[in-house]
């Protein structure tokens, strides 16, 4: 297939999408939802993914992981105190697609810079996972099972972007990153027009 019936393609699939459903994907819900929610839902795998690469990248992950995990509590913190949030889906492609560019740069960031945007993307991802569960408890596992799972997604994929050492591999990592934006805005962009 040529480039344009590629886009073509990606572009039909990308508008027919239905909007993620939290904790429920595939049927799995509760706890094991809330764990696997990090690695079931795109858009949150997406923005795990480029944190991942650029805390391996600036190579200074302990604050930013620190910022991350903590920015998650306080988010699923809220949605257990039953703070509704609006456009979260948006916070967290923003997000992704920030750190996807900036990944894609390649460029050192102040320290505190990078530690905010991982802990606005911890914030956004946490805010955009409120449990579809009836019963109290059920909601409580699956935000705890949320906040486990994506720090531990993050923390495996960190084993691997901190050891992309070579001229290939940090190319590689620069093209990922760049695609993860482009994924990112396509879909913001999407949502924001429809």
């Amino acid at each position: 297939m040529n480039f344009i019936a590629r886009a073509s393609v990606a572009l039909a699939f990308v508008a027919t999408a239905a909007s993620a459903s939290a904790h429920s994907v595939f049927g799995v819900t509760g706890f094991a939802g809330g764990l696997l929610h990090a690695l079931l839902v795109p858009t949150h795998l997406m923005a795990v993914v480029a944190f991942a690469l650029l805390i391996g990248q600036q190579r200074r992950g302990h604050s930013a992981v620190i910022a991350y995990a903590a920015a998650i509590i306080a988010g699923l913190g809220a949605i257990a105190l039953a703070y509704v949030p609006t456009r979260a889906d948006e916070g967290v492609l923003a997000a992704t697609a920030s750190a996807g560019l900036l990944v894609a740069l390649a460029r050192p960031l102040p320290r505190s810079a990078g530690v905010l945007l991982a802990g606005a993307g911890g914030l956004a991802l946490a805010l955009d996972s409120p449990p579809e569960s009836i019963s109290l408890r059920d909601a409580n596992l699956a935000l705890l099972g949320t906040a486990i799972g994506a720090v531990i997604v993050l923390l495996a994929l960190l084993q691997v972007t901190t050891r992309l050492t070579r001229a290939w591999q940090r190319i590689g990592a620069r093209i990922l990153g760049s695609w993860i934006a482009a994924c990112a805005i396509l879909v913001l962009a999407l949502r924001l027009v429809g």
